[in-house]
Formats: structure tokens, sequence, C-alpha cells
């Protein structure tokens, strides 16, 4: 059922349910009950239909556009406002009236069969009501109404010709290539109206006399008659009269500046709207008479028809009628492509050149026009190319307001000279095109003629080829302005610093080479890592072999004759054992070599690499393994733990904690419990085996896994169950593995459940009550080091008060007394982490705990009332809050009364002190930490405690530290330098007064200070020695740190003069140097300092000189070289390739504060040595690295190339010459990044947040099309441009595929340079020619108009070319012609198409006519 049905069965009674424009319709009556043959009491039923109101024309794109003009021009211009909203009600219903006129099979009906046969019913409709509303009345009909037509009472016959063209067959036809047929060969345009109901015997198309049985009037029509009988809107409040032609004019000029819109996109809109559009206006011009011959003229020049001359109608002008009026506002007809011309013509001119004849005809009404109304956006393209041109090429417009368009002026403007205005204008225009809709360069060729595009393209182009600078933080151009130009490689550089990618990270770039590795540690995959940071020599690979630890060691041990084989098999476990003694060492510098170098798999698991403690014996290279039995059981417990370090710490770092990164979705807690190792005991019940008395191997690797993971940012993923497992099931290592690795993963956070695990572990915090625990004194320094990261920079109460207290703690139980001084030093670092920086600001509520009054008791030892060396305290608690215990659980073994041993206090005091008050330049509390005066007070002092004093007082004073030698002399006090001076004095006159050769070189330095006493008595020249090497020891260490990762070759220079000064007195052996020579153990340590300081400061630049002094120190390796030495000289080995080579240190508080945790200067003496300090803190200097590494990645292929780039400095005149990839400093004052290469596009980024940035993002670079890379080509002999000689299709095709990624070019290349199919040889030479031309200026973009130019070159006949190509032929002319006006002559050579191409063009069309 119908709603027609409905409407004429009963009557509407109430809408309901409306919801968008779908509405319940409820009638009153219905089919039940209504015949005439039931009772009267048959009531008829209520029924309610769903029904869809929509006024909009969907299935005509042109009537729905050129309704939508008209609404918009009546509402501005027209007196009446529901006239825009009556003409699209006239035309929905005479659609819906021939919509009704189909039978339910789709056939024409009665009614149908009376009306003509439309291609566009709805255009049909709308131009019947535009053409009643502009008064133009087919014959019989009055001028007073427009009958909706009806019924046909006398009908002609048609001829056959007539017949034909109202048949179903001309509707098809004429929709395709039939139409090209029909508008190109009738002399007549009237007689192609019938389309477009403009027949000149019946103008509404529909018949003269034709009724349908159905009479109304059209809404809008009656509207308008009704205004001109009043002579003023109803709706306005005053009685200003309108005139009768103003609707119409508005009318009239809305359809104009539609079809001059279509004449801008005939491409995508197609053809038939510039065809419709025009033969209706070209009607209406042609039925207004000589006042309209202006736009005649335009029409029929623009639909192909002939035109009449100028001059005779100016002649005709006086025949004008009343009733024929001009029918737009504008006196003469604008004309869009006019208007560009004339905009391209005034470039260059001055103003007294200038034509302002001209200026009215093309460009000012018109162009006044479409900015100010703009159609509703009907007339977008008009609009944009208007805007466009104007900012392009019209001074005026671009600087006035509404075509300032331009976001960030200051940071557009930076760069710019004051006279290249028109690369201002270029990057003004591309934000222009961005506002307008325009993503990419093709939506101009596919939309606009050739010769408006070009112009906007070669915009385009030359800000791909100077692009503004980039800046990251985002105050430059936005992604897809660099999209547009082309330059996708800054678009990615923007978009990974808007999105916070990793796309520099080294997640992205690491390998994952676990397949490729065999010895699973990294070491191997490590040289294609870091093959392009150094990419010179080997000393990568030099650096790994250094390192490995998992491989048979090479050992040559030679035979003496007379010894046995027993002994000789004894020597050569002795020389193993030393050998394997550094193996195992080694495990702290591969993890710093090694470090996020490893891209994990969600289904893979991380192999722990083994420590082989075996050797190769030549010549058979024979396996020699390690007697075991001579080695203590813990030999393996820590150097184990160390290895598993390494080997998490080859993860990548989840940069975004929380987030749902690649590397975050990858190691989850599933991942980490997938990696958990299977002891001997579970092994044996999952394969079977029944023999329950076989203990669990345990696994210390795996503790220090998971302390990685933690610092990595990955071990918060487990609960706190899984936590629970390992504490209650794991080792001493896991244990401090959980405790290091959630502290340093919830870092500054406070977290109370992780603050909870901790202090469970902490007999001073838990209350009286409470059951002791028997804890190792590792796992409680563990916890408190735990605590010191997990509240770092809060400055808490409790935890401040428990550390202060913990620092001077006397012992308590035997089994834990044998570490103090480490647990003391944990103690004090973690007072100063949870305090850093809190020196200088009074803390609300830490007043009365006098911190500071306390730590300089703990330095000094001094009481209240008494000296400085009686370190007695009258009422001192040195013990916690959970320290009253009962005699059992007194120390039997040391008995301290109430007296400070500062030799155990004044190490972790000192640094806290240091911490608290870093960079503060705080003299009062620098000088307490003043080194010694006298020989009195230097002989109370331990030496070693003069290299912390040193260090803290450098904290403090950062600013007054100075990268050179003098500044290192200085901090030696006077005392010490006048003795050792006399002391060498002595010295060489000893040497005088004797012969050098009778000096027996296995004399003691004892023996030699009796020899010195006898002029020197008042001092001990030990102490003096002593304290002299520390001093410089702790001075390069503050310059370690305050220089670190800076890579500053001042400081280097100073602290390798100390370290070769340190190595003299090591190996030299005569009277001068032995008078400076410390005790071995005081020597090996200043140096092992030494050598970590310079690693600092060169960490991860890979400096071939630090390298060769760091592989000269580790080459000894004899009884006297302990495992920490050797532990401290592969760290600085590991150090010097931080990374791969792509990382750095810090030197933030933050960052200092853990290079001191992990770099304290003591070293262990055995391998299970924790008593000076806890070895699971050597890798916090994980928390201190920063990826500082400027890498470059071709954005097409996606491979890492070589750049050559300029940064400038901001203190200096001289930019740093570099390539990348690039390691930036941490205190780099760079401000700008340029591109040194003409392979790749240009560049310019702004560097002036790089110091303030932890991780560099990676440098998307674009190469040029005729270029290699410079891994391909080093010398540049293969480019392009070096090709010489005529090429064949193979050899062109090759080169093709070689210097170009574009499918384009290649495309073109194969299916039109070499076609087998077309024998015409000029053709393929002159495609060879552009695609040759376009590769090597990188313009593939322009093929397509390229090809368009040829074609239009090639006809022949003025029949086959268009108004529109012979426009597009003189906007290309008048472009090329005043090009060189506006442009730099660098960029004029830059020409998309070249001007041989043009004039050929014009030269064709200019003889076709």
């Amino acid at each position: 059922t119908t709603l027609e049905h409905f409407c004429s069965s009963s009557h509407p009674v109430g809408l309901t349910n409306a919801v968008g424009n779908r509405v319940d319709i409820q009638f009153a009556g219905g089919a039940r009950g209504a015949n005439e043959g039931e009772c009267e009491s048959h009531r008829p039923v209520a029924t309610t239909v769903r029904a869809s109101f929509s006024l909009v024309m969907d299935t005509s794109p042109i009537a729905e556009t050129a309704l939508r003009a008209v609404e918009s021009s009546l509402v501005h211009d027209c007196g009446v406002a529901d006239l825009p909203y009556l003409v699209r009600a006239d035309c929905a219903r005479l659609f819906q009236r021939r919509g009704t006129s189909y039978d339910s099979d789709g056939s024409r009906g009665e009614r149908a069969k009376l009306m003509p046969k439309v291609e566009d019913d709805c255009w049909y409709s709308l131009t019947v009501v535009l053409l009643n509303l502009l008064g133009m009345k087919g014959e019989g009909e009055s001028s007073a109404s427009a009958s909706i037509p009806t019924g046909n009472k006398s009908k002609k016959p048609l001829s056959a010709w007539e017949t034909l063209l109202q048949s179903d067959f001309h509707s098809i036809f004429s929709q395709g290539e039939g139409q090209l047929l029909f508008c190109d060969e009738f002399d007549d345009l009237e007689d192609l109206s019938v389309d477009s109901a403009v027949h000149k015997n019946d103008p509404i198309g529909c018949g003269s006399g034709s009724r349908d049985g159905h009479d109304g009037m059209l809404s809008s029509l009656q509207s308008v008659a009704k205004l001109e009988m009043t002579g003023s809107s109803p709706e306005s409040n005053d009685d200003m009269p309108i005139h009768r032609y103003s609707y119409k004019q508005v009318i009239f000029d809305s359809l104009h500046l539609l079809h001059e819109d279509s004449r801008l996109v005939s491409r995508s809109r197609g053809s038939s709207w510039t065809r419709r559009l025009g033969t209706l206006l070209l009607h209406i011009s042609e039925q207004m008479g000589p006042c309209m011959i202006d736009f005649e003229d335009h029409y029929r020049r623009v639909c192909g028809g002939y035109s009449r001359c100028l001059s005779n109608a100016c002649n005709a002008y006086s025949m004008l009628s009343e009733e024929k009026q001009r029918l737009s506002k504008f006196a003469i007809c604008p004309c869009i492509m006019t208007c560009l011309d004339d905009i391209l013509q005034q470039v260059g001119i001055t103003s007294g050149d200038f034509n302002a004849e001209d200026a009215v005809y093309g460009m000012s009404v018109y162009k006044d026009l479409v900015e100010s109304t703009g159609l509703n956006g009907v007339c977008s393209y008009s609009w944009m190319v208007m805007r466009l041109f104007s900012i392009l090429f019209d001074k005026n417009s671009l600087m006035s307001k509404q075509y300032n368009f331009l976001k960030n002026t200051e940071a557009m403007s930076d760069d710019e000279d004051p006279g290249s205005a028109q690369c201002y204008r270029d990057r003004t225009a591309i934000l222009a095109m961005l506002d307008e809709g325009i993503y990419h360069s093709i939506q101009l060729q596919d939309e606009l003629p050739v010769g408006v595009s070009l112009p906007l393209l070669e915009a385009i182009r030359r800000c791909r080829l100077d692009p503004p600078q980039v800046d990251s933080t985002g105050d430059c151009w936005p992604p897809a302005a660099f999209d547009l130009v082309g330059r996708n490689d800054l678009a990615e550089f923007l978009s990974q610093s808007q999105l916070e990618s990793s796309h520099g990270s080294l997640a992205n770039n690491a390998d994952n080479a676990s397949c490729e590795d065999p010895d699973n540690d990294g070491l191997v995959a490590l040289e294609d890592y870091s093959s392009m940071v150094f990419p010179d020599d080997n000393r990568v690979r030099e650096a790994a072999r250094l390192l490995r630890s998992s491989r048979a060691l090479f050992l040559r041990v030679p035979r003496p004759v007379e010894l046995s084989d027993h002994d000789y098999e004894r020597s050569k476990q002795e020389k193993l054992l030393l050998l394997c003694r550094r193996s195992i060492s080694l495990s702290l510098g591969r993890g710093m070599l090694t470090l996020g170098t490893h891209n994990v798999l969600s289904a893979e698991q991380l192999l722990i690499p083994n420590i082989v403690l075996a050797g190769r014996v030549p010549p058979a290279n024979g396996t020699l393994a390690l007697d075991m039995t001579s080695c203590p059981a813990n030999f393996r417990v820590w150097p184990e733990f160390h290895n598993g370090v390494a080997a998490g710490l080859r993860l990548p770092h989840n940069h975004a904690n929380g987030a749902e990164g690649k590397d975050r979705r990858t190691i989850t807690r599933t991942w980490i419990k997938f990696n958990k190792p299977v002891t001997a005991a579970q092994d044996s019940s999952s394969s079977g085996n029944n023999n329950s008395g076989q203990a669990p191997t345990p696994s210390y690797a795996h503790g220090g896994f998971l302390m990685a993971l933690g610092l990595r940012g990955y071990l918060s993923a487990l609960t706190t169950t899984d936590l629970t497992d390992y504490l209650t099931q794991g080792t001493i290592t896991t244990t401090a593995g959980i405790f290091l690795g959630m502290a340093a993963n919830k870092r500054g956070s406070c977290d109370p459940s992780v603050s909870k695990m901790l202090c469970l572990h902490v007999p001073s915090l838990l209350p009286p009550s409470f059951i002791p625990m028997d804890l190792a004194s590792t796992v409680q320094a563990a916890a408190v080091a735990g605590i010191g990261l997990l509240y770092q920079g809060s400055s808490h109460r409790l935890m401040t008060e428990f550390l202060l207290n913990e620092i001077g703690r006397q012992p308590m139980k035997d089994q834990n007394s044998n570490d103090r001084e480490g647990f003391a030093l944990v103690c004090g670092l973690a007072l100063g982490i949870v305090n850093l920086e809190k020196g200088t600001s009074t803390v609300s509520g830490l007043e009365d705990l006098r911190i500071e009054e306390r730590l300089h008791r703990y330095i000094s030892g001094r009481t209240d009332g008494g000296s400085e060396f009686h370190g007695r305290k009258e009422g001192f608690d040195g013990s916690g809050s959970g320290s009253n215990q009962g005699e059992m659980d007194r120390n039997s073994r040391i008995y301290e009364v109430n007296s400070l041993n500062r030799d155990i206090t004044a190490p972790g005091a000192t640094l806290a002190l240091g911490l608290m008050y870093i960079k503060s330049h705080n003299v009062s509390i620098a000088s307490s930490l003043q080194l010694p005066e006298t020989h009195f007070s230097l002989d109370y002092i331990r030496p070693d405690l003069l290299a912390l004093r040193v260090v803290s007082r450098s904290l403090i004073l950062w600013n007054d530290i100075e990268p050179t030698s003098e500044w290192i002399d200085f901090q030696i006090p006077s005392i010490v330098k006048n003795s050792l001076h006399l002391m060498k004095r002595a010295a060489a006159r000893a040497m005088a007064m004797s012969d050098v050769e009778q000096i027996d070189d296995d004399q003691t330095n004892a023996e030699r200070d009796d020899e010195v006493k006898k002029e020197i008595t008042d001092f001990d020249p030990q102490a003096v020695r002593q304290a002299n090497a520390f001093i410089i020891a702790g001075a390069c260490f503050s310059l370690g740190l305050k220089y670190a990762g800076s890579a500053n070759r001042v400081a280097a220079s100073a602290i390798i003069e100390r370290a070769l000064w340190f190595l003299e007195l090591r190996d030299n052996k005569d009277t001068v140097t032995l008078t400076q020579r410390p005790d071995n153990s005081t020597l090996i340590t200043c140096l092992c300092t030494a050598a970590i300081s310079l690693a600092m400061v060169m960490a991860g630049t890979g400096d071939l000189d630090s390298f060769r002094l760091f592989r000269a120190l580790r080459w000894k390796c004899d009884d006297g070289t302990l495992y920490g030495t050797h532990m401290a000289f592969g760290a600085a080995i590991g150090l010097l390739f931080l990374g791969g080579g792509k990382c750095t240190l810090g030197s933030r508080p933050e960052d200092v504060a853990m290079l001191i945790a992990a770099f304290y200067p003591h070293f262990p003496i055995l391998s299970s040595d924790n008593q000076y300090h806890l070895q699971a803190l050597r890798h916090l200097y994980v928390l201190a690295v920063h990826e500082r590494i400027l890498e470059a990645v071709d954005v097409d292929s996606n491979e890492k190339v070589c750049i050559p780039i300029e940064l400038s400095l901001a203190n200096s005149q001289e930019p740093v010459q570099a390539s990348t990839p690039f390691l930036v400093a941490n205190d780099s004052e760079f401000v700008e990044l340029r591109s040194k290469s003409d392979r790749y596009y240009p560049i310019v980024i702004n560097a002036t947040d790089w110091n303030t940035r932890g991780n560099l993002m990676t440098l998307f670079v674009k190469q040029k099309a005729g270029h290699l890379s410079y891994l391909q080509d080093p010398n540049g002999l293969r480019s392009l441009s070096m090709q010489t000689g005529s090429a064949d299709r193979e050899s062109f095709l090759k080169s093709i595929n070689l210097f170009s990624n574009d499918a384009m070019l290649k495309s073109f290349a194969k299916y039109f340079c070499f076609s087998s199919f077309d024998d015409d040889e000029s053709f393929e030479r002159f495609c060879s020619d552009i695609a040759h031309e376009c590769m090597t200026e990188e313009k593939s973009e322009i093929l397509p108009m390229y090809l368009k130019i040829i074609r239009l070159i090639e006809s022949k006949g003025p029949k086959r070319i268009s108004i529109e190509n012979i426009w597009d032929a003189k906007l290309l002319r008048t472009y090329t012609d005043t090009r060189e006006r506006f442009v730099e002559k660098s960029a004029a050579l830059l020409n998309l198409v070249n001007r041989k191409s043009t004039a050929l063009l014009c030269e064709r069309i200019d003889d076709s006519f």
C-alpha cells in the first residue's frame, strides 16, 4: 500500500515518533469498512504509516549543487526569507510528480508517456522551477502564473528525428561518448536542449498545454508574485521597495558562478555539468535579448557554439523592451580564467603600469564576489583557486587579514632573508592548501586544469626543495604540510615527536640476533649493530673480544725442561685460575657494551650465556677445564648475578612506563615467567625421576635478570603473588635483584606496596613485638638501597630519620658484622638520594633532626664537647627504632660502647652530605669537608676518605670544577705538596750521591723511607703518598661526574695525564718514582678510579686513545691483580662503547647519584666480596644512561643511511661538521642541524632542546632520484649524473629501477618509453626524454601533465581543441612569461614544465586557427 493510496482514502491526523527524516503518519480511516456495501456501524480503522521526508536531490549531484547555490544566494541577497525553501520544495514536488508517473513494474505509465523523457529528472524539475521564476513562459501560458504540467489536450505529431531524440536509445547513447558527437556537431544549441527542458517552442520541456488532471501553482512563484504586487518583503520591518528583478539577478549570478566553478573541475564533475549549466544559461541569455549579449557570447565560446559579433550586439542594444532586462549585477560577464590570467599578468608590475580596466573586466569584481559569498561552499574550487593565486601572486591580498593564513609567522620567518618574500608566500600557500582539504599534489592535477595547477605545483616543489625549519616542539609546520610538499621524511620526524613514539629508540633499531649468535651474549650481532657508528676500523670487534666470557680462554703456558708433568698441569691450572678470575669479572662491562641491542620476541626465550671456565691449550687447542676444588664455594655466585644482569640489559628500555608500547606488549608477566629457569629438582620431577633427595640447583643468574628487567622498566608487570614466590623460594641474588629491580622500576614514586616489601626486610623498621628474622647483610643492604630509590627526592621524614640512624647503628648480630661498612655506605647513599638537592631548601618537619650536624659528627667523629680525634659522644644512641633487642642479639665480636667508628660512618655520611647539597654552592657546608692542613690531622684521617671529601666538596661547589690539570693540583693541600716535594728532592740527592746501577730494584719502600727520614723526620712519607694518590683520584672522579657523557677533550686529557702517572708509578722502578709510589692496593684503586673517570667522560664515543689506554691497563693478569681490578677495567671498556656506541651518560643530579652508587671508588677483592660496597649496586649506572645517538633513516626504504650534517653552536660562528650516526653529548650547545648532502633533500632542524631531551629522535631523510646512498656509492661515481652515452631498453629500465623508487615513473618507463605496440619513434623518444628529466629533477608527479601537453600538441584542427585547452595554453604562457619576475633565478631554473614544451603547445594551438 503506497502513501498515495492512504492520502486518497483517508486524511492524516497526527505525526509521531520522528527520528531524523522519518516519521509515523497516523491516518483516520483505512480500507476496512470503507466500501459502500457495508453497514454504517463498521467504522474505519486508524492506520499508521512509517514514511521518510527528504528535500535533498540525492540522485542528481548537479541539481543538488545548483539548488544549494541558488538557496545560498537568495538567503544573502533576497528580501524573501522563505523563498529558498519554497524553491526546493517546488523542485522536490515536481520530481515526485514525475516519479509517480511510472507503473509498479518500472514501465512508463500513461501520464509519463505524455511527458518528454529526460536524462535527469531532478535537473529537469529544477530547470522548470528556475525558468518559471525567471519569467520565461511557454506558448499559451499567462505571465502571471506557472502551472505544473498536467494532461495533454492537443499533441502535435512528431517527426522521425524528434522521435529518435526522445527514445530510450538516445537517452542512453547521449550519456556516453555520444554526447561529444552531439556537442561538437550541432550548429544550433537549441536543438540539444531536450534533456535540459529548454526547447524553443517549449521552454519548460513539457509541451505548452500539457495537463495531468491535478492543477496547482508553484509555491515559489506565488511568493514572488505577492512580493512584486506589494513591492516589499513581508518579513522586513521597513517599507523599502524591492526591485522585481533583484531575485532574478541573484539566481542568474549564482548559476553563472557555479558554471565557472565547474569549468575548474570539469574532470571530476564531467562535461555534463558545464554542458547543462551552459545550455540553460545560454538559453536565458538569448531570451533576454541584446542586454545579455556578453553572457551569450561567453556561453557560446565555452559550450562550443557559434558566437555573435560583439559590435553587432551593441548595435542592437536599443531594441531592449521592458520585459527583457539584464539578469546580472555584473557590468561585464566575469570569467574565472580571465581573472586568473589577470592575476598572473600583474606579477612584477608597478602600480603606475597597472591597467584598471583590465582589472575590472577580469579580476576585481569576480574575486570580490567569490570572496564575500562563496555560495555556502558550492563554489569551493573557485574560492580555493582565487585564494591560492592571491597568496602567491597578489601582494595586496597576501598582506591583508583574510589571506594571512600563516599560523606561526615568527617560527616561519626566523631563517628568511628580507628579500625572499616569495618563499614566505609559498609556505603560506601550503598552509592554505591544507585549510582547503588538499593533502596531496595529485588532487590538484586530477581536479584543476593544467594552466591552473602548474603554478600551485611549482610552489609545492619550491617548498620541497627549501622547507622551513623543523622544530620537535611542534612550533613549525604540521606533518600534513610536509606530506603535501613530498617531504614525508620531515613529516615522519614530526609525527614521532608529537606521538612520543620510540622510532629513535634502541627498541626499533635493535637486531634480533638470537638465532645467529652461538654464544647468546649479543656480541656477534653487536658488530653489525654498530658498524655504521664506527665504520673505519674494528674497534667494536676488539672491545667485544676483550669482554667476552662465553668462550674458552686462550691458555699458553711455557714449559721449562726440568718441570714435571704434574707440576706443569698445576701451573696450567694456576694460570687458568688467573685468567678465569678476569673472565668472570667481565659481565659488568659486557652489559654496558650490549645495552639495549636486542629486539625481543614474545615467543622467544632470552637465553643467558654461560660463563666458560676453561682454556684452549695450543697447539691442539684442547679444552682444559678449571679445577673448582681450589675455589671457594661462592666463587660464581655474584659473577653469575652480573651475567644475568648483562643478559637482561640487552632488552630495549621501556621509555613510557605504563604505556601500551610495542615492547610493553611483548615483555609481559607471562613472558617473564616463561623465562624463569627450571631447577634440577623440577626437571627431575617432570621427567619422572623419583630421586627426591636431589637438591635443586640454584640459579643465581636469574636474580640478575630480574634486576635488569626492573632497570629497563618491565618488572612492574609481576604481581604481588609472583614477587612473594620469588622471595620465598629464591636465592640471595634473587632477593637482591627483586628489591633493586622493583625500586628502580618505581623510582621516585613512593609506591606503598613496594615500600612494605622493602621495609619488611629491614629489622630496624619492624615493630619491637615482631618476630626477628634472620636476614643476610646483603639482603638488608639491597632493601635499604631500594628504599633510597623508591623515595628519591621525596624528603620522606620516616625514611630520612631511619637512614640517618642506620648510618651510626651499633653492630647487633655476629653474622651481620662482616659487611658493616657496606651497609653504612648504602644507608648514606640512600639518605642522599631521598633528600637529593633538598639541602638548600628548608623541608618542613625535618628541622628537628639536625641532619647536617649529625652527618658532620659521622664524618669527623667529633662529639659535642670533645676533640676531633676522640670519637666519643655521651648519651649517643646509634640504634634504630627496632634495635631494642635483648642480650641475645648483641654482638659478641665487636664492642664499641657509645663511640663512633668513623671508618664505618664517614664514607656514607660524606656522600650523603654532598648529594643533599649538590650544585648548591653552600660554602659553609663545603668548608666542613675541607682537607687537613697539618700532618697531625692527616695522620688521623683514613686516606681513602680524603678522596670522598674531594668528591663531596666538588658536588657542592659544582660550577667551580674546571677540566684542567691545574684544578686537580689545586685540590691537593699545601702540606702534601710540600712534603712530596721534599721527598722527591731527597730522592734526587740520594741518586746523585750513589751510582744508579747499584740501586737494588727489590728495595722496599720501608728501606727507602729510612734513607729519606735522615732528612725528613717530622711526617710519615707513606701517609703523604697515599693522601696524594687518593686526592688526585678523587679529583679525577669529580671531573668524570661533572663531564659524564660530554666527550670533553680537555677533561679527558687531564684525566689521561693522571692515569698515565699512576701507570708510571706502577711499572717504573727508578728512585724518584718509587719515592712517590704508595702501597700497591692504594695505587691500583686510584688507577681503577682514574680509568672509570675517563670512561665516564668519553662514554659511548669509542675514543681510540682511551681504548688503547684501557687495553694496556687490563693486560696485566697476575696474583696482584684482583677481581675488582679486572671488573673496573672491563667496566671502563664497556662504558667507552656504551650501548654499542649509541648511548651516553647524563649529568643531572639524579644521574650523578646513580653514577656515584655504581662506580664507588672501592672495588671488591674477591668475587664474593660485599664488605665495602654491595656489588649489585654496580648496575645502577643504567638509570643514568641516555640514548643520544642521532641516526638517519631513509623514509622510503626504511634503512639507516650515512649523511653529512652541519651542527651550529650557540656561542661559535664555526659549525661542527659531522656525519650520521652521530652521538650528541648531553651538554651540547647545538642550536641548529642542517644536512650537507646533494644526494638527499635538505633539512633544517631546531636543536635547542637537545640538551634537555633524554633520548633523541630518529632523523628521517629522503633520497633524491639519480643518486645512491653513501654506503652503496661512497665517492659518488655511480650517480646518474656520471652516466654517459646512450642507453638501450634494458639499461634504461635498470637505471630507473636503481635510482628511483617511484612506482609511477617505473610504470611510465615500462609502458610508454618502450611500447611494443606503438611504432611511433618520436613519441617514444619524447617519453624517454621526459622520463629522464623527471627522474633527474625528482618531479615524477608532472608525468600526467606532460602527457596532456603532448596530446594537445598532437591534436589537429579547431574541432579537437576545446576552449578549455586554449585557456590552459594561455595560462601556461602567461605564467611562463611572468615567472622570472617573482621567483629567484635559482628557483626559476627548477621548472616543472620546460619552456620548450609550453612554447610548442602555444604554437600548435595558434596554427590550428
